[in-house]
């Protein structure tokens, strides 16, 4: 919070000596990171809130009942056995805190950190009575740093490629009060990092059409580390993005996005989490296909006061969803954020 305070703090003075006026477009959607860099020696403060619910079961493609996931048979042993509980629904928040910065025209720096706030609904197996418990975790996630690189830029195309590692500061022992425990490690969505080194590459590319802008991300993160200090490692990911804005004003856009992602598998497993309690504790329910939808509108201020505060809003509707056995469905995603550059 000291970030924000002080850069709406430097914003005040800074930005009415700032002769560029930036316009609103200049940025991609909010959801969307190290899609732009900055001129020699710009500095760049960025806050954004992401409100994150998931609701219901899949197992793949199909929704089904919290009853017939309790009646499916777990990973452990020989698969003879069935899950004491299911998830029911989640709730996820997370702050996410970012910094930019460029020693000159052809590299930008960048650093993204966050805190999230996890709330977990489960219920238990009828035999147990079909009671319902909470478990809660919170926390500072995995901390990004990355080198985005100039490969093209002219009056109608910005290209560039971003080289990053996501260093594993967030915690992969989170516990709660469960009724089989009063110091349970809590299911691997609850936890907040990978535990591992993950490097990660990515190119944007962004087509200049005027009052129209449209663009492309691809970035593909593995991990060097493989198992945690856990037993365990997320497989790869895949995700990309693809978006057009529309420029209505110098101070107001809106943008569509269309976003596929992939998660391989889960490799290895935690030996505290007991694969028999739940789905959410079961390393083989780990990885999917996605496909997302997003509304967003991004707003700059002209006016000498705070000049060239950026706000963005970004709604995120889930299109389809193949999941890798059970695990609960994404529902709405709403983000929103500040940007400020000086």
């Amino acid at each position: 919070m000291f970030l924000i305070f002080l850069t709406l703090f430097l914003s005040v003075f800074i930005s009415s000596h700032a002769d560029e006026l930036h316009i609103s477009d200049s940025h991609g959607p909010i959801s969307i990171m190290g899609e732009h860099m900055h001129n020699e020696g710009e500095v760049m403060f960025s806050y954004r809130f992401s409100n994150m619910r998931m609701h219901g079961l899949l197992n793949g493609e199909k929704k089904i009942a919290l009853r017939e996931a309790m009646a499916s048979p777990n990973s452990a042993s020989d698969n003879s056995g069935t899950y004491m509980n299911s998830p029911v629904e989640m709730r996820m928040d997370m702050h996410m805190f970012g910094a930019m910065y460029a020693p000159n025209n052809n590299l930008t720096l960048m650093l993204m950190t966050n805190y999230v706030e996890k709330e977990m609904k489960q219920e238990r197996m009828p035999m147990s009575g079909s009671s319902r418990f909470d478990v809660n975790s919170s926390g500072i996630g995995d901390i990004r740093i990355s080198g985005l690189i100039k490969i093209l830029q002219d009056n109608h195309q910005d290209a560039i490629l971003g080289i990053g590692l996501s260093i594993p500061t967030g915690s992969i022992d989170k516990r709660d009060v469960t009724p089989a425990s009063s110091n349970a490690r809590l299911g691997y969505a609850m936890q907040n990092g990978t535990g591992t080194l993950d490097p990660f590459i990515f190119l944007n590319n962004v087509n200049n059409l005027g009052k129209f802008k449209i663009g492309e991300q691809i970035l593909f993160k593995t991990n060097f580390s493989k198992h945690n200090s856990k037993g365990y490692h997320y497989g790869n990911l895949i995700d990309l993005k693809t978006w057009i804005s529309y420029r209505w004003l110098k101070n107001l856009s809106t943008s569509l996005k269309i976003n596929y992602k992939y998660q391989e598998k889960m490799f290895g497993s935690d030996n505290e989490m007991n694969k028999r309690m739940s789905p959410a504790m079961d390393s083989r329910n780990q990885g999917y296909n996605k496909l997302e939808f997003g509304f967003g509108l991004n707003f700059i201020n002209h006016k000498e006061f705070m000049k060239n505060n950026r706000l963005g809003i970004e709604f995120i509707f889930p299109v389809y969803q193949n999941l890798r056995g059970i695990q609960m469905s994404d529902s709405v995603n709403s983000i929103i954020g500040w940007q400020y550059s000086f």
